[in-house]
């Protein structure tokens, strides 16, 4: 990645009346109103300053670290409370979208090549070694961009497999500072995904001194940002303390500095039957008060939520709300049976995606390749995926035809491994593995011990099929890209075909957001053409609090819960 950023005339000509623009007064850009876009809900009086919140989430060790900078979930319960972003997502709107955070504003030039970040001044890390409450600046934005990338010049070579969103930034060119609160990102070309992947769970600013005392551990001791908490306590997997930061940056819309808590303290659940009833119990108990579904799949189902609400009435409350995620079948497109595209063809085809979706724990509707959430994006809505072959009712044609093109492929009778790690899809396996046999393919079912170890098989090409949820940040582009593109990052199914990989290209170029909308629909055409997955359904997110708890927001996606807890509070203490 180039360091000194190309002089281009115009573009010089632009920043120039940009920046002398901003000297003279407010900008005219994307501002935050209120508390960054959102403000603590609704309760009896106002947001109350102290107290402990417990909280109990379903926790992870993401692709074996973490390092938020080399996992795609963040992994936002470990750092989230600690660390800020230069954008992120709102969550208290209802709207989820992009606002500033350390930036104070931004702008992109008319030709989406470049784009400026003013930053807040004064903004400081932890006062704890090794960064001794040091000054935020424009520095760490450009060392966060680079180190995601897996800049050689930051992360050796040996690590750079690691970052598996490295391919995130692919299109950035260089930096310009003109001081150390601006910056000013150049692209090798227009890129529309580049806003969405600033804001995104993996885009935290960490200081440059943490990840040098070890660079190549992956599983931290600890976490030092910018952010509300700073860390006191971690025991991965199993407990995370913080503390209130006495320093932070942030006041709410009355000018009370923030966070309201004294401490938050997190327990972590699995998604094992047994700690999800464990978990439950402790929040009936009292002892925790809160309880989220966030991130690896670990989910609260329907059934559970429903018998805390019945016992505890008024006294907790549930936000819900769908999804960005897809639960599929993902083939390994490089090993036979599945390198032959009939015996894809013929999977998916096979799948009652009604029958599979009345097993999973949480209510969900049918999906295609992109969640009915972002239809607005281009993705198919349930209905419009009723009558088609895979999704349409009765199956008798398609389990036919799927019968047809195991035969000519040559495998009737074939064995293939069926792989996952979430208890709560053992159902939906053991359906999945029986419609698969009615057309000539025996499945075996392999339950992984965790998902560190499924990604692992998945990477080392250790898989037939594997059943996953995938999560979205809002964007499409970066699924279609680092997914399923020759050289993505995240391209677990081995996937390589020219057409996608120019189509993925294309649509990340697109500046107009109707030309986009229309790339997208030819990829999610495409997907049924060359079928590198088979998308099932998509779920909903629920997380469950006491009544004294409050500023949650509705979050959305795994790890939006654990990125507003600057506005936590509660009533009792």
């Amino acid at each position: 990645m180039q360091h000194k950023a190309e002089k281009r005339f115009f573009c010089s000509l632009i920043w120039l009346c940009i920046l002398l623009l901003a000297a003279c007064g407010p900008s005219a850009t994307q501002t935050p109103s209120g508390s960054e876009g959102g403000v603590p809900p609704k309760a009896d009086g106002q947001p109350q300053r102290g107290g402990t919140l417990r909280l109990m989430a379903g926790g992870h060790v993401a692709y074996g670290t973490v390092d938020p900078h080399q996992s795609p979930f963040g992994p936002i319960p470990f750092s989230g409370q600690s660390t800020n972003k230069v954008l992120k997502r709102n969550i208290m709107s209802g709207n989820y979208e992009i606002i500033p955070e350390l930036a104070e504003s931004w702008d992109s030039a008319p030709d989406g090549m470049s784009y400026i970040f003013r930053l807040r001044k004064g903004v400081k890390f932890h006062n704890v070694p090794p960064t001794n409450g040091r000054e935020f600046t424009s520095d760490d934005v450009e060392y966060m961009i680079r180190r995601i990338s897996a800049d050689p010049d930051i992360v050796p070579s040996k690590l750079a497999p690691l970052f598996v969103k490295r391919s995130d930034f692919v299109n950035v060119a260089g930096f310009e500072k003109p001081d150390k609160y601006t910056i000013i990102v150049t692209m090798k070309q227009p890129d529309p995904t580049f806003l969405h992947n600033m804001a995104n769970n993996s885009a935290v600013i960490l200081p440059r001194e943490l990840i040098d005392e070890s660079p190549e551990k992956r599983v931290l001791d600890k976490i030092i940002g910018t952010g509300p908490f700073i860390h006191k306590e971690y025991v991965p997997d199993v407990r995370h303390v913080v503390e209130r930061n006495p320093d932070y940056w942030k006041k709410d819309e009355r000018g009370i500095q923030l966070p309201y808590l004294d401490n938050l303290v997190k327990d972590y659940y699995s998604s094992k039957a047994a700690d999800v009833t464990a978990s439950v119990a402790a929040f009936l108990s009292g002892q925790i008060d809160a309880l989220a579904s966030i991130g690896g799949g670990n989910s609260l189902n329907d059934a559970d939520i429903d018998t805390v609400m019945k016992k505890m009435g008024d006294k907790a409350y549930v936000t819900s709300s769908p999804g960005f995620g897809v639960f599929h079948l993902r083939f390994n497109t490089k090993r036979t049976p599945f390198s032959d595209l009939r015996m894809r063809r013929a999977v998916t085809l096979a799948l009652d995606r009604d029958q599979i979706k009345s097993t999973l724990s949480t209510a969900s509707v049918l999906s295609g390749f992109i969640p009915p959430l972002l239809a607005e994006s281009g993705a198919q809505r349930e209905e419009d995926l009723l009558n088609l072959p895979g999704y349409r009712q009765p199956k008798d044609q398609d389990i036919a035809e799927a019968r047809r093109l195991v035969r000519e492929a040559g495998f009737e009778g074939v064995t293939v491994g069926l792989h996952f790690h979430n208890t709560g899809w053992i159902d939906a396996a053991s359906v999945i593995k029986e419609q698969l046999g009615y057309i000539g393919i025996n499945v075996n079912i392999t339950i992984n011990a965790s998902s560190e170890v499924s990604i692992s098989n998945m990477a080392a090409d250790k898989f037939e099929l594997m059943l996953w949820s995938q999560a979205y940040d809002g964007e499409v582009g970066e699924y279609v890209y680092a997914h399923f593109h020759t050289k993505g990052s995240r391209n677990y199914y081995k996937f390589s075909d020219p057409k996608w990989d120019e189509l993925a290209e294309k649509q990340r170029s697109a500046v107009n957001p109707e030309e986009r909308k229309k790339v997208i629909k030819e990829v999610i055409s495409y997907q049924t053409e060359v079928v590198p997955n088979a998308p099932i359904s998509s779920g909903t997110t629920r997380n469950i609090y006491r009544s004294y708890a409050h500023g949650f927001g509705t979050p959305v996606n795994s790890g939006d819960a654990s990125q507003n807890t600057d506005v936590y509070w509660m009533d009792k203490r």
